[in-house]
């Protein structure tokens, strides 16, 4: 499998996942066909790499994507890796601020019985506006310290 970080979002609940569209002439791996619309999969078990057609699509992994559904998947996971590399970022400047803040924000969900992308309670939504960049990079050593100073509870 390649080691290079891929922006990929699960394809239902298989083995699967989207890797990208292409709108360009191309040829389905599975039936051989040119199509200009076409998905790049891939098996995560197997690390096998695929482009194929929209009916192939569904045929090599068991489900159907329209080109919106398959849009809208790939804008997310894409959103999901900035929250990721951003929150990486945060954890590694401030790694003492993040580590409480994870535990007190896992405590608060649990106390409130809220998932996590209902914003929880003001824990949860200060985790939250790091990880999104609602708080710029810029603040947020002004963050930590109000954070750690108990400002944030």
């Amino acid at each position: 499998m390649n080691t290079a970080a891929t922006i990929a979002a699960q394809i239902g609940n298989t083995d699967w996942y989207l890797t990208g569209i292409r709108s360009s002439a191309g040829e389905c791996d599975h039936c051989g066909r040119t199509l200009k619309h076409l998905y790049s999969v891939r098996n995560g078990q197997t690390g096998e790499d695929m482009i194929v057609g929209r009916g192939c699509c569904k045929k090599v992994t068991g489900w159907t994507l329209t080109a919106a559904q398959a849009a809208r998947a790939l804008r997310y996971a894409e959103a999901q890796a900035r929250a990721n590399a951003t929150w990486s970022r945060f954890a590694l400047a401030y790694p003492e601020c993040a580590a409480k803040l994870l535990r007190d924000r896992n405590a608060e969900l649990l106390r409130m019985r809220t998932a996590t992308y209902t914003g929880g309670g003001p824990i949860a939504q200060h985790y939250n506006q790091i990880r999104n960049g609602s708080i710029p990079e810029g603040r947020w050593r002004e963050a930590a310290s109000r954070y750690m100073a108990g400002q944030i509870a």
